[in-house]
């Protein structure tokens, strides 16, 4: 149990206070496997860069990592770092998901930029594009042009990850329309892409 107390030799009167614990977040014990293989890949490709080693922890990423994350509720104030406990916003579930996997960001600092300014720090300068206003099937087809990997996606007011797996490509994202959680969808069949009038993206810096 948390405690709080004052200092007896400030307040002699004063005495210990249990503190309610309901809502403090418990740690995930899968969540927690997971982010110590992702942190050990990462730190393997640290010592010694591969391009197998690299697909590795991004699918490892993609289909070990984040899926700990699904049906956790998505509010924009949402702040958790334990998967299906609490709520999180679609800025702190990606920057949690980068730190989680290994590569150090201010997770904090980072889900308060507007996204294009974060994907400017997290994603290879070489590869972001911008696109405005343009036909939805073009889109999605030079995003399934760009290859495997995965990348960060800034929308007109919402962020996620877009994972290309070399045969489709999915948006996966703390969602804010029904069902109102982290979800994985077909990029080609997403409502909030469909909608976003400007779209950024950037291949996940590694």
């Amino acid at each position: 149990m948390t405690v709080s107390s004052c200092n007896p030799a400030n307040d002699p009167g004063s005495i210990i206070r249990a503190v309610d614990t309901t809502n403090i977040e418990k740690e995930n014990p899968d969540y927690i496997e997971q982010k110590l293989r992702s942190r050990q890949l990462y730190k393997e490709i640290m010592q010694a860069t591969s391009s197998e080693k690299m697909v590795t922890f991004v699918n490892f990423i993609a289909d070990s990592l984040i899926p700990c994350w699904y049906g956790t509720k998505w509010n924009f104030n949402g702040t958790t770092e334990t998967p299906k406990q609490g709520t999180i916003a679609c800025g702190y579930f990606v920057t949690t998901v980068i730190r989680d996997s290994g590569i150090p960001v201010q997770r904090i600092k980072l889900a308060q930029y507007a996204s294009e300014e974060m994907i400017k720090s997290v994603c290879e300068s070489e590869t972001i594009k911008r696109y405005r206003n343009i036909e939805f099937q073009t889109f999605i087809s030079a995003i399934t042009k760009t290859g495997f990997g995965l990348y960060v996606i800034g929308l007109d007011n919402h962020t996620g990850f877009i994972f290309n797996d070399g045969k489709k490509v999915w948006f996966i994202h703390s969602s804010y329309i029904s069902p109102g959680c982290v979800v994985k969808e077909e990029a080609s069949e997403s409502v909030i892409l469909q909608n976003s009038k400007y779209k950024v993206i950037g291949k996940l810096r590694i």
